[in-house]
């Protein structure tokens, strides 16, 4: 375009150097002509701007990030005149659009936000649909699709440059990841109960939650019909130790191309261990703020679901405090009881570390993710049952989990 300008500046100064010196109709005519070309060309670009469309859909409504769900868009010509040199750009950093993004180079550090697709043109009355699948890389609440739309008129001089007036708006919700083992405590053995000679080895002392496989004659059926849910009989020696799960749900950033992808990485970890776990029928309990203590547990596998709502609706917020909720949890029996407690955080300070020592002092298995852009484990106390993990954003936690 920029060529084009300059030869057509060049164009216009020999034409009115041309008819300066030598007048006459030829000059006179061929001057007139080359200034008519710029009112033609944004008359044409207006013309195309008011009748030119665009239509977009989205498939689903619930959108899982990284599964494709269909997506297509409509160019629309709706006047006489053939428009040409239209192309589109389209969100890209969160997600990307088959066939149109062949690949996924742009990412969250070089926020990039937009993409070139093909460039287009429509006889008059003609409309071009384009079927294909979009991809969200990112749980959160963004824009999709087409962004921008650029008009270029015939003789490639000017161009106009606008935001599609109604985006698609995706709510996405994180993927659970599943996991073959779980390399960051490949010791820890997944029996879910243990020896505890002070407990009452009468069968109708306590009862808990029922365990497929759980003999009949072991059902406490009182309890059940007090309680409305299958209850076993705790036998001598029988109790159930669960997974601790802590998320911290304080905002990193205001920025969204930095804390979606590091929110979105958390909330991966947290899915990928409750599936862990719910499959062998140990119980997590997740603890996290929002604006107050909040939990969300998971036995197995049928709760996945139930846990996988609440995930979908915590928030990150700028104002979370969560050390409060930790100091808490710490001096409660929440964490005592645990076979292990996963913390996943995105800061270390040393308000962090002496909670870390608090907690070690409980003699629990401790194994930190944190997650950022460039987490500094060495930040992180160095104790005894603890292991401390570095997550980047891109990771893939299968190799790291």
């Amino acid at each position: 375009m920029k060529r084009n300008r300059i030869i057509y500046f060049l164009l216009c100064t020999g034409a009115i150097v041309l008819a300066s010196f030598y007048g006459g109709p030829v000059s006179y005519s061929l001057l007139f002509g080359l200034l008519l070309i710029t009112p033609i060309s944004l008359l044409y670009l207006l013309t195309v701007y008011v009748f030119f469309k665009l239509y977009q859909v989205v498939g689903n409504k619930h959108i899982t990030a990284y599964e494709p769900v269909p997506y297509y868009f409509v160019l629309q010509n709706e006047y006489l005149l053939n428009f040409c040199n239209i192309s589109i750009k389209t969100y890209s950093t969160f997600s990307y659009i088959g066939n149109i993004h062949n690949s996924e180079e742009n990412t969250a550090e070089k926020h990039d936000d937009t993409s070139l697709s093909n460039v287009y043109e429509l006889l008059p009355g003609e409309n071009i649909r384009y079927d294909t699948n979009l991809i969200c890389r990112y749980r959160g609440d963004y824009f999709v699709g087409i962004k921008e739309i650029t008009i270029v008129d015939f003789f490639k001089l000017y161009r106009i440059t606008y935001r599609v007036p109604e985006p698609l708006n995706a709510v996405v919700s994180p993927r659970i990841i599943k996991l073959e083992s779980l390399r960051s405590i490949p010791e820890m053995t997944l029996s879910t109960f243990r020896e505890n000679p002070h407990m009452s080895s009468d069968f109708d002392a306590s009862v808990r939650e029922y365990v497929a496989g759980d003999p009949i004659k072991a059902i406490s059926w009182k309890a059940s019909a007090r309680t409305g849910s299958l209850k076993s009989r705790l036998t001598y020696g029988e109790q159930r130790q669960g997974i601790g799960l802590f998320l911290d749900t304080k905002r990193i950033s205001d920025n969204e191309y930095t804390y979606i992808p590091v929110e979105n990485k958390c909330l991966e970890i947290v899915l990928a261990l409750a599936n862990y776990f719910s499959v062998f029928s140990v119980p997590v309990t997740m603890y996290y703020s929002q604006s107050g203590p909040v939990s969300a547990c998971c036995g197995n596998q049928s709760e996945m679901d139930s846990f996988l709502s609440s995930v979908n609706t915590l928030r990150f917020r700028d104002d979370e405090d969560s050390t409060v909720l930790l100091d808490s949890l710490i001096g409660s029996a929440a964490f005592a009881n645990c076979m292990v407690v996963f913390l996943v955080i995105t800061s270390a300070d040393a308000e962090l570390n002496r909670k870390l020592y608090s907690l070690s002092l409980t003699g629990v298995k401790t194994v930190i993710y944190y997650v950022g852009y460039n987490p500094r484990t060495e930040d992180i106390i160095e104790l005894q049952d603890q292991k401390v993990f570095a997550v980047l954003p891109e990771d893939d936690i299968s190799k790291i989990l």
